[in-house]
């Protein structure tokens, strides 16, 4: 059975940005553009062409572009926004005003793609290199000084992949076919060797050290 196409509004302040980023997603599986305008055009447009998801160039994160995301999502709410931006700081900001995800200005094509398809099935995607703008400062990790001294074992990365998965100990033991005991095991080494205080904290610094995708 085919599925339909996702429908995409690209919304950029830059006339060239918007014809750069329709030339990047025409002829991608499952996406189709249907339209594109300015940041102030964003609410309007989304309500004339209802397309399931916007891409909005957010530049730097300027108030303007931040204002738009956020009166789209007070219009439409649920509809999933991917905005792009070239300053990291951008982050928190942006996902706190509406956007469901937030890439790098130079994201590839692939991943682009790929945000907007996981967007539209309610999932929230950020690039690994903006994932430490959402924890304190004391929190972030630098992979290359704060990697711990003792790595996972395989069984250890195997229980930390369905760990990130939202799978609770009894569907990881019947996964691995192990013991609800000995997934609590692990459970217990891998927060010890993350120095995490929680399931949610070590995955987050498992995707900081590149160990999950």
């Amino acid at each position: 059975m085919t599925m339909p196409e996702l429908r995409v509004l690209i919304i950029s302040p830059s006339p060239l940005a918007r014809g750069g980023l329709v030339a990047m997603l025409d002829g991608m599986p499952g996406i189709k553009t249907v339209g594109g305008g300015g940041i102030t055009e964003a609410a309007s447009l989304a309500a004339q062409l209802l397309p399931d998801a916007v891409l909005l160039d957010a530049g730097d994160g300027e108030p303007e572009d931040l204002d738009a995301i956020a009166r789209l999502a007070s219009a439409q709410p649920g509809l999933p926004i991917v905005a792009l931006a070239g300053e990291p700081g951008a982050i928190s900001q942006a996902l706190a005003f509406g956007a469901s995800a937030l890439l790098p200005a130079a994201v590839d094509t692939q991943t682009l793609a790929a945000a907007l398809l996981a967007s539209a099935r309610g999932l929230v995607t950020i690039s690994r290199r903006d994932l430490a703008t959402l924890l304190p400062e004391e929190e972030r990790i630098e992979p290359a000084l704060k990697a711990p001294a003792e790595s996972l074992t395989p069984r250890e990365l195997e229980v930390l992949q369905l760990m990130a998965r939202g799978l609770t100990n009894r569907q990881i033991a019947r996964q691995l076919q192990i013991s609800e005991h000995t997934v609590k095991f692990h459970a217990g080494a891998i927060l010890g060797k993350l120095s995490a205080r929680s399931r949610a904290e070590a995955v987050a610094r498992s995707i900081g050290l590149g160990w999950i995708l």
